[in-house]
């Protein structure tokens, strides 16, 4: 499945409920759904603010694919900023924050079993979240 559409926030609402549905179809459980709908619009939001930089003639690209043991998600921009990731596993204290901003790659790493990012400043960023069928899974790997 693939969904493009402008760097104006809100649209990735549409993304999420489309991936949602395919996750769903998939067998993927509705709490694993949930997981997969808040990292997507993190991937989504940071896609439209920082690598498109709200230029709303810029696109994003949202590509699914599904095999046997995981589901894959993709989010494109045509940016090229590189976020910095942090690594598995992450101790954040919401105490010691003054601001929820800044939060998304930690849900996103969070959330996901694997992650990982390519920039290219001619062709933009790739964040690639990737959520195993299995819940059991076979562990969870952050590359950058």
């Amino acid at each position: 499945m693939q969904i493009i559409f402008p760097s104006i926030l809100g649209y990735e609402v549409i993304a999420r409920d489309a991936v949602a549905a395919l996750a769903r179809r998939c067998g993927i459980s509705s709490e694993r759904v949930e997981d997969v709908k808040t990292a997507l619009c993190e991937a989504c939001t940071n896609a439209i603010e920082h690598g498109n930089r709200l230029d709303p003639r810029r696109k994003v690209q949202v590509v699914c694919a599904v095999d046997e043991q995981r589901f894959v998600i993709e989010v494109r921009d045509e940016g090229g900023l590189l976020p910095m990731l942090p690594r598995k596993p992450i101790h954040w204290s919401l105490d010691q924050r003054t601001s929820l901003r800044g939060m998304g790659l930690m849900l996103i790493v969070t959330l996901t079993d694997e992650v990982s990012v390519v920039a290219d400043p001619n062709d933009g960023t790739r964040i690639r979240l990737v959520f195993y069928r299995d819940p059991a899974g076979n562990g969870a790997s952050v590359s950058q």
